[in-house]
């Protein structure tokens, strides 16, 4: 297939669209997509982090918040709407292989120790700890309604859960080790991928009813619909096939070097779909995907200059949105000497009236403080206002000048 280049002017208002990338150097990068003076989309660099001392293997993103989970065994958090970091999450003896939030509530974080955390986004709380595979959980998917979600693991086992009761519902023996499973935007089918090939199931039957050959190792499946699917890998192409029809329905090639992720989104109001590529030759690609088999538009690119693992894109819907309610803001900022990130939270003038006087007890500020790590400094602050009186962790430790 012939991939054209798009030379059309944007007529929409400002896109609110990030990328955010982990790579093999330890840095979490964003770029934000924006408007040039001649009315075209392009990259711009917006984020830069380098709170890891390890190389990243999964990021994710729900409403203010990016996760990114590393092989040195922790999950760290970023406030996106503030620029700031926001704590990390410990729980895991392992790799951090994947991670996926379920819209606005609950983080599932896979790990080589073959555990599934569950993770509440208000209070970051760890809710569930599920013993999911021997040998480590290689990819994660929660089904669209919550209820359901599918693990596979280095036991070369599919597990599916019942997460309101909390356990395993049945395992089934795919003889391989997955390298990823996803479900499909209705959640009627899903694709598990094992090296090169590729394995539809559905829900009714809850067995396979078709395979693809990729021919090279696959690095990511994503669904457009309940019949069209995507898949790329260690080659330079992307594949387009349908589930219905059982073939191949078009190919482009994406980059130069294999396409290690990728993601579908919508920019702004438009109910046309995009698509995001990121290769490990450090270019970041956006197409414009029109009604299949149609031909793929490149409308921008970057060059990262890093090695990419994973990738998600962030939208921010509403601008004016304050950050959540059950962080209490106060004025903080520094700077750590081996990291140029200020650390930087919203005016407490402007909190809410339920939050202003809580801000203004003593003990809010003592409880308060930034902690030096190994891996940089972080706010350490209560996470959510309790009403009970159950005993919470504080940091004593001061700031030294």
């Amino acid at each position: 297939m012939v991939v054209s280049v798009e030379d059309a002017r944007v007529p929409d208002a400002q896109p609110n669209l990030e990328v955010l990338v982990g790579t093999y150097e330890e840095f979490n990068l964003g770029f934000r997509l924006q408007l040039n003076v001649e009315g075209g989309l392009i990259f711009v660099p917006s984020f830069t982090n380098h709170s890891h001392c390890g190389s990243i293997r999964s990021v994710a993103t729900c409403k203010q918040f990016l996760a990114s989970g590393s092989t040195d065994e922790s999950i760290r958090l970023f406030n996106l709407k503030t620029r700031s970091e926001y704590g990390f999450l410990q729980q895991h003896n392992g790799t951090i292989t994947c991670l996926d939030f379920f819209q606005q509530s609950y983080l599932f974080s896979g790990s080589d120790d073959g555990n599934v955390c569950v993770w509440n986004t208000r209070t970051w709380n760890c809710e569930k700890t599920l013993k999911a595979h021997e040998g480590g959980v290689t990819a994660i998917s929660v089904h669209p309604s919550g209820k359901l979600a599918l693990t596979v693991g280095k036991d070369r086992a599919m597990k599916t859960w019942n997460l309101i009761k909390g356990r395993t519902a049945y395992v089934t023996n795919i003889k391989a080790v997955a390298d990823s499973v996803k479900w499909s935007p209705d959640g009627t089918i899903w694709a598990v991928s094992i090296n090169n090939i590729v394995n539809i199931y559905e829900v009714k039957s809850a067995g396979i009813i078709h395979t693809v050959d990729f021919k090279t190792r696959v690095n990511f499946v994503l669904f457009l619909n309940e019949d069209t699917l995507l898949i790329g890998g260690e080659g330079p192409n992307i594949e387009s096939h349908s589930v219905t029809h059982r073939k191949p329905v078009s190919q482009f090639k994406a980059h130069e070097k294999r396409v290690k992720a990728a993601a579908i989104t919508k920019l702004n109001a438009s109910e046309e779909l995009h698509l995001i590529t990121a290769s490990n030759d450090g270019f970041i690609k956006l197409w414009r995907i029109p009604e299949i088999p149609g031909e793929p538009c490149l409308v921008t690119q970057v060059d990262s200059t890093c090695r990419i693992t994973c990738l998600s894109v962030w939208t921010e819907k509403n601008p004016s949105l304050s950050v959540q309610k059950d962080v209490k803001p106060l004025s903080a900022e520094a700077r750590s000497s081996s990291s140029k990130l200020p650390i930087e939270l919203s005016n407490p003038e402007k909190a809410s009236p339920e939050l202003k006087s809580l801000l203004k007890r003593k003990s809010v500020d003592k409880k308060t403080a930034i902690v030096k790590t190994t891996s940089g400094p972080f706010i350490a602050e209560p996470m959510k206002v309790r009403d009970d009186k159950r005993p919470r962790l504080t940091f004593k430790e001061k700031l030294t000048a």
